[in-house]
């Protein structure tokens, strides 16, 4: 991730944020987040970063996602429909590669 560049600044939570925002469909694991719903949405609407520190090797970063839950085939007049989904994230990036790896948080 080419964030890296400003760990330790004032800018990293929201270029971090930015950068998650623009990444691929798929990228983040939201189907794993699912409370109530049986789809994802494809992007996260909004990411904070609730912590982040480095070890030797990487930069651990705890944030909140939150997504689109999608209920289908009830058959309701609303169907389908939608809830609003919250999960929480750890995103490792290490610090020569850049390489980056999500895992929903327990």
């Amino acid at each position: 991730m080419s964030v890296l560049r400003t760990w330790g600044t004032a800018s990293f939570n929201n270029d971090l944020t930015n950068e998650i925002m623009l990444l691929k469909v798929g990228a983040l694991p939201l189907q794993q987040c699912l409370v109530q719903g049986d789809m994802a949405s494809e992007h996260a609407s909004k990411i904070t970063v609730l912590s982040s520190k480095e070890n030797e090797t990487e930069l651990v970063v705890n944030l909140a996602v939150y997504f689109t839950e999608i209920i289908s085939g009830c058959s309701c007049g609303d169907d389908p429909a939608i809830l609003n989904g919250y999960c929480e994230m750890q995103l490792n990036i290490n610090k020569v590669s850049g390489d980056a790896g999500f895992r929903v948080a327990d």
